[in-house]
């Protein structure tokens, strides 16, 4: 085989650079880059000059800008001065736009104050840096701010500065209301630049700002501003946040004006009645009228103004009141206006309307036609015919004018539908002349025929028969008043303007004592009512069945016999049937109140309008027969009293004994009578209690009853009765025989009787004395309480003691024949030479309290109620199978 020859190598020279420097090249690239990245991570340091390092911490307090981190505090050092601080802060690379000349630094730490709590969150994690950027060069040293800067007016909303002569209990975060609504917030406050006033800058929010105009007055609502002059007191605050924190309110004058602008500026009042603009009006006033600053002025019952300022004459003759006039009532101010002062009258009306009490006296305008005019001179009293500006006016004459005056209620069905205006005499003295005006929608209940009265106070009138007292409402008892009402005729006439009408005595004179009242009663159940007095009823008040007016009270009299009155009741036609024989009534005029220890205070009322003008109430239980004409129901005096129906007893208790009004009667633990009151009855000191027995107790008001006064006992092993410790003692009772006389007089005992332990057997045992043993000592059979003490007494012939002992019905069985007892009080001792002393006390209750314990044959007979046996000194040594003493019958 023939080999071929290799070819020759091919030798080339290289003319570039080697391969082997690539990676050298890579690594120094990648080097370049991590310095690069290093430098820039590195971030720019800066130093913060701090009044002290309190909350400051290296590598931990963060420098923020709105939420987000710029920055570590890396280091801190004291600076020469010793009361200062430098923080040397590393700020992110792309932070470095915050870091310029006018930039401020500040420490953000949770703050609480009256208007907030700001920098709540530092809690969690900590105290922060906050940063604010500023204009100016790029700078590296900064000096803190003690506080943080005010806020940033970068927020939608309407930015406004307020100027004042001072920023009283202001603070950042006070909050702006209007209507009492928080519509935005004090943001900051600052000197103005000549420092005459303050400037008060104010945030409101989006949705608010379009309440603020340019024609806006604030004023500051912050604390309590109280203005005292006598007879007025004004006190205004705003709500609870502005007391304490302080606020700002505003309103808008009437006039329409253009919305306000970001960079307004308005001045800030010190209270709401330096933010009121008004009319200026001069009044002249005698000098002694009673005015103060602030006096309201009233035309046609609406506020049109107030008094700014007051100034008295040199000679004291004359006082200038100047007025300022709401520019609404500008139509008002013309010549033959009319002013004069309006005082308070106590009436019902201003009791219920704080205001006519509190503001005092007013100054009343009546309008007159002439050409416009700002000062005046005020009538020295009201004049005699106030104008009407609406309604019926009327006329009535009357002898005597009684407690009516002006102001004083016209009433329709005890329901005010006008008002007296005035008062004078006529006839030469003889008569009085009285002006009123019944209100526009009521005027047609006015007829020619109408029949008026003077229901005003209470009339009196005493006798050797007896005493007569009368009173229409609570209105008119205290304000005075007219009532009047429409005999129903065939073809009425409307009344006429000024109209003269008799003004009777009382509505019996009125109604021809009732007989005009016919065409009222048409198709109404009439119900007859006795009550001990009429109260605040009177004709018209009504009748209510569940709070619902179902009748009203038509007509009362006096009883011939003067014993009581008696009132007439009509229940409407829809409502007849509610009333039966079983039916109740009550008295619910007013307000009923009651306190007692048991059951604290009750407060009961029926109607608004029964409070006010009088009403009755009643109830009708289930099965009554229907109504005659001739029955006749008891008006109670208010509905617990009507649900008792009360039997009324006297009870003569011991005097050794405790005893106070409002204390229960109780039968086996079930109330049935209360204690009215208690009075000395003689010199022994013996109890006179007058007693109620409810309708459910009456069956104890018989001869044999008897009664006794349970107080609280207080036992190692129990209380009994612990509630008369609070409420102090009970009274129980026990009914005598069944077919025993009626009686409501009594005379209690000082116990109770020895029977009357409920279910059980009694028992008589005989000692020699009575020891430790006392009333509630307990009876044992084997260390189980069976019974108790329920007396003792000493025997007639003063030899022995007799020991009375009840034993409960569910161990009844265990008394027997042969039964022996013994006394276990106290401690029993036996000393015996050979045994040593021995001492032996079965409980501690028997140690203290006493006590009886006893055994029983196993096969005895069960004794009676009553039976008898002779109590041992000590425990006997022979079983009662062997002794077999029988019980000792009975005496």
């Amino acid at each position: 085989m023939t080999e071929t020859p290799s070819p020759p190598a091919l030798i080339r020279k290289h003319r570039g650079p080697s391969a082997v420097w690539i990676l050298p090249l890579l690594a120094a690239l990648i080097a370049g880059w991590l310095v690069y990245k290093n430098y820039r991570e590195a971030g720019i340091e800066i130093q913060v000059v701090f009044d002290s390092a309190e909350g400051l911490e290296i590598n931990k307090t963060k420098l923020l800008y709105k939420g987000l981190p710029g920055g570590t505090l890396t280091s801190l050092r004291l600076n020469e001065d010793l009361r200062t601080v430098t923080a040397i802060i590393q700020v992110a690379p792309e932070a470095e736009q915050l870091l310029h000349e006018d930039s401020e630094f500040w420490l953000v730490k949770p703050q609480v104050s009256l208007s907030g709590v700001r920098g709540l969150e530092t809690l969690l994690s900590g105290y922060y840096i906050g940063v604010k950027p500023g204009e100016g060069p790029p700078a590296r040293h900064f000096r803190a701010r003690k506080e943080p800067p005010p806020p940033t007016k970068d927020d939608e909303g309407l930015y406004i500065t307020l100027f004042a002569d001072s920023a009283e209990s202001l603070n950042r975060g006070s909050r702006v209301y209007y209507r009492h609504i928080d519509v935005g917030e004090v943001v900051d406050y600052r000197l103005s630049e000549t420092g005459d006033d303050i400037l008060i800058d104010l945030y409101i929010e989006p949705r608010y700002t379009h309440l603020v105009k340019k024609n806006s007055r604030f004023w500051n609502a912050s604390g309590i501003q109280v203005k005292a002059d006598l007879p007025k007191i004004d006190v205004r605050f705003g709500s609870l946040a502005a007391i304490i924190a302080g606020g700002i309110h505003f309103f808008n004058a009437p006039f329409e004006s253009p919305p306000a602008d970001s960079g307004d500026q308005f001045k800030l009042y010190a209270d709401f009645e330096a933010a009121e603009d008004g009319i200026e009006v001069e009044l002249l006033f005698p000098g002694t009228a009673a005015l103060s600053e602030g006096t309201d002025v009233i035309s046609q019952g609406i506020r049109v103004g107030r008094v700014r300022s007051l100034h008295l004459s040199d000679d004291f003759s004359q006082l200038r009141a100047q007025l300022l006039i709401d520019p609404r009532a500008r139509n008002l101010l013309r010549s033959g206006s009319r002013f004069w002062l309006e005082r308070p009258q106590l009436s019902l009306d201003s009791l219920g309307d704080w205001r006519s009490l509190v503001k005092g006296s007013h100054i009343e305008l009546e309008p007159g036609t002439g050409q416009e005019q700002f000062r005046f001179e005020a009538l020295e009293m009201a004049p005699a015919r106030p104008p009407i500006y609406q309604g019926l006016p009327i006329e009535l004459v009357t002898e005597r004018l009684g407690s009516i005056s002006r102001g004083s209620p016209i009433l329709y069905r005890q329901l005010p539908v006008g008002s007296v205006t005035g008062y004078e005499l006529i006839d030469k003295g003889e008569r009085v002349l009285i002006h009123g005006v019944v209100r526009e929608h009521y005027r047609e209940l006015v007829a020619r025929h109408s029949r008026f009265w003077n229901s005003s106070g209470v009339r009196f009138a005493a006798s050797l028969e007896g005493v007569e007292l009368e009173t229409e409402s609570l209105r008119s008892l205290v304000a005075g008043g007219i009532s009047f009402f429409t005999p129903d005729i065939r073809d009425p006439e409307a009344a006429q303007p000024s109209q003269r009408f008799r003004l009777y005595e009382d509505f019996d004179e009125a109604s021809g004592h009732g007989r005009l009242l016919y065409a009222e009663r048409a198709e109404k159940k009439m119900i007859r009512l006795e009550a001990d007095s009429l109260g605040s009823l009177g004709v018209g008040s009504p009748v209510l069945y569940k709070q619902l007016p179902v009748g009203r009270v038509s007509h009362y009299r006096l009883a011939g016999d003067g014993s009581h009155v008696e009132i007439e009741l009509l229940i409407d036609k829809p409502y007849r049937e509610l009333v039966s024989s079983q039916s109740r009534f009550w008295n619910a005029s007013g307000v009923s109140a009651s306190v007692s220890p048991r059951q604290g205070l009750k407060l009961r009322t029926e109607s608004l309008a029964s409070a006010v003008a009088g009403g009755i109430a009643f109830e009708t239980p289930p099965g009554g027969a229907p109504v005659g004409p001739k029955q006749v129901f008891r008006l109670y005096k208010d509905h617990d009293s009507s649900v008792e129906q009360g039997l009324e007893i006297r009870i003569l208790f011991p005097g050794d004994q405790e005893l106070q009004a409002g204390a229960p009667i109780r039968y086996r633990g079930l109330e049935v009578g209360r204690i009215e009151d208690v009075r000395l009855h003689d010199a022994r000191g013996t109890l006179d209690a007058r007693a109620v027995l409810f309708r459910e107790g009456h069956f104890l008001a018989r001869k044999g009853s008897w009664f006794w006064i349970t107080e609280p006992e207080i036992r190692l092993s129990a209380i009994r009765h612990p509630a008369n410790l609070l409420f102090g003692n009970h009274v129980e009772v026990r009914p005598g025989p069944e077919h025993a006389e009626a009686s409501r007089h009594f005379v209690a005992a000082s116990d109770a009787p020895q029977d009357y332990y409920g279910n059980g057997i009694n028992l008589i045992l005989d000692a020699g004395q009575l020891g430790a043993l006392e009333k509630g000592s307990r009876l044992f059979y084997r260390q189980v309480p069976v019974g108790e003490v329920t007396g003792y007494r000493l025997s007639g012939d003063g030899q022995s003691v007799e020991v009375f002992v009840h034993v409960r019905s569910e161990h009844a069985h265990l008394v027997r024949e042969g039964s022996q007892f013994w006394n276990i009080s106290g401690i029993h001792a036996d000393l015996d030479l050979f045994k040593g002393l021995k001492f032996d006390s079965p409980t501690l209750e028997s140690l203290v309290g006493g006590g009886i314990a006893f055994r029983s044959p196993a096969d005895g007979e069960r004794v009676a109620n009553g039976s008898r046996f002779r109590l041992l000194e000590q425990q006997p040594e022979k079983p009662p199978e062997t002794a077999g003493e029988p019980p000792v019958p009975a005496t």
